[in-house]
C-alpha cells in the first residue's frame, strides 16, 4: 500500500526487524483510526516487522485472526504483559473524548515502561475535546500531562494541535504532526449499494452524506432541526445517516421512530459500510456534513475534498482549505450553508479539491521505526508543510 515509485531498499528502515503493536479500535469500517491501523499493519508487515493490532472496539471479544481479542480488562492488562514480554513495543490510539480510553492508554503506557520500551502514542482528534486541552482543571492537565511523559514519543493531526500538547511541558522534538489522511484512503473498488440505497438516491436531490454516530459530539437533536426545517424550503432534499456501529442502532432506530412521517421521509439510516462502501456513498452524494468540532483533521473530511464532494462542518478552527463552515451548535448557520449547496452548487464544486494526498502511512511508520533506528520522517522545518 506505499508509494509505488519507491522500491523497498530505497525506504528508511530499522536496523533490525521490530515488533509492534497497534493498541485501537479495529476492525474496519469502525471508524478512521481503524481503516488507518489497517494500512499501517499492512505497511509495517510489507517492510519485514511484526505487527499486530489489539482490538478495544465493540468487537474486541470476537476471536479474529485479524486481531487480537480482549475479554475484559484482566484479559487486556494479561496481553499487554504478554506481547511486551515477547518483545513488542505499543503504539497507542487515544483521544481527549473517553475516561475509559484514557485509562486503557495509561496502563499500556506503564507497562511499556517497565519492559523498558516507552509506547509511542498515537493522539486522535482536535482541539475542543471534553478533556483535551483543559485549562479549568487541574486534575485533567496533571493526568494527561502524565501520559504524554509516559509515552516515549507522540504523533498527532496537525500543528495546532502539536502546540497545544506542547503546552502540557512536552518537548517538541517528541511530537511529531502527520496527518492520519493519507493517499491509500482513496485506493477503493467501487460497489453496488443496496436497493433501498439507490432507490433514495433517486427519489431525493440534494443528498446530503452525514457520517455520524449515536453520542452527544455528533449533535444529532441539532442536525435533525436543521434538516426538518431545511427541507421546508427544499422539501426534495434527502439525508443519509450512516456510521453507526451495531451497539448503537438499537436505540438511534428508537430515536427516529419518534419522528413526523415527513421527517422519516427525508431520512436513510444506514449502520456501518465498508470503507470501499463508504466511498462509492459518498461519491454520488451531493455534499457531505460534519457535525463534531472535537474530530480535529478528520480522514472523512480529507477524503470528500480528494473526491470533489463539497464538505460543510462545524468550525473548529482547524478545517481544511475548502471547506464550508458553519458556527458550532447554530442551527440557523448550518441550515444556510445547506442551501449553498442548493443555490451555488457550481461554486462549491469549484473550491472542493485536495491538490495533493501525501503518503503519510509511509511517514508514520518511518515515525514508527524512528524508535529502531529508522529516522523521524518529520523535521521541525517541515511541519508546516503538514497539513
Amino acid at each position: 500500500m506505499s508509494n509505488s515509485s519507491n522500491s523497498p531498499s530505497s525506504l528508511p528502515r530499522s536496523k533490525s526487524p521490530v515488533k509492534i503493536l497497534q493498541i485501537g479500535n479495529y476492525p474496519p469500517p469502525a471508524c478512521g483510526w481503524a481503516v488507518q491501523t489497517k494500512l499501517l499493519k499492512q505497511e509495517i508487515r510489507r517492510r519485514g516487522h511484526a505487527c499486530d493490532v489489539l482490538n478495544i472496539n465493540e468487537s474486541r471479544k470476537i476471536k479474529s485472526a485479524e486481531y487480537v481479542d480482549v475479554q475484559n480488562g484482566f484479559d487486556y492488562v494479561y496481553k499487554l504483559f504478554l506481547f511486551a514480554a515477547r518483545g513488542y513495543r505499543f503504539q497507542i490510539n487515544v483521544n481527549g473524548q473517553s475516561k475509559p480510553g484514557y485509562a486503557l492508554a495509561i496502563v499500556a503506557a506503564i507497562v511499556g515502561r517497565l519492559f523498558f520500551r516507552p509506547s509511542t502514542l498515537s493522539w486522535r482528534g482536535g482541539l475542543q475535546q471534553k478533556y483535551f486541552p483543559r485549562e479549568d482543571s487541574q486534575a485533567l492537565r496533571a493526568a494527561y500531562k502524565l501520559l504524554f511523559r509516559l509515552a516515549g514519543r507522540i504523533s498527532c493531526d496537525s500543528v495546532p494541535i502539536k502546540n497545544a500538547i506542547e503546552a502540557y511541558g512536552v518537548a517538541a522534538d517528541r511530537i511529531v504532526a502527520i496527518p492520519p489522511f493519507s493517499k491509500q484512503n482513496l485506493s477503493f473498488a467501487s460497489q453496488t449499494l443496496s436497493a433501498e440505497t439507490e432507490l433514495f438516491l433517486t427519489q431525493h436531490t440534494p443528498v446530503f452524506f452525514c457520517y455520524v454516530s449515536f453520542r452527544p459530539e455528533y449533535d444529532l437533536g441539532m442536525l435533525r432541526h436543521a434538516m426538518r426545517n431545511f427541507r421546508r424550503d427544499f422539501p426534495a432534499a434527502g439525508f443519509i445517516w450512516l456510521g453507526f456501529p451495531a451497539k448503537e442502532m438499537p436505540a438511534v432506530t428508537e430515536y427516529v421512530s419518534g419522528w413526523t412521517e415527513q421527517e422519516r421521509e427525508g431520512l436513510l439510516l444506514l449502520g456501518n459500510l465498508t470503507h470501499d462502501e463508504f466511498l462509492t456513498l459518498l461519491t454520488r452524494c451531493s455534499a457531505y456534513v460534519r457535525t463534531p468540532v472535537c474530530d480535529g483533521v478528520a480522514a472523512s473530511v480529507l477524503e470528500s475534498l480528494a473526491l470533489g464532494i463539497p464538505v460543510i462542518a462545524s468550525e473548529n478552527g482547524i478545517r481544511p482549505q475548502g471547506v464550508t463552515t458553519y458556527g458550532n451548535k447554530d442551527e440557523a448557520d448550518m441550515r444556510a450553508k445547506l442551501a449553498l449547496v442548493v443555490n451555488q452548487y457550481a461554486d462549491l464544486k469549484a473550491q472542493t479539491r485536495l491538490d495533493e494526498a501525501e503518503d503519510n502511512i509511509d511517514a508514520t511508520v518511518n515515525w514508527l521505526l524512528g524508535n529502531a533506528g529508522s529516522r523521524i520522517p518529520r523535521t521541525e522545518a517541515e511541519l508546516a508543510h503538514v497539513r
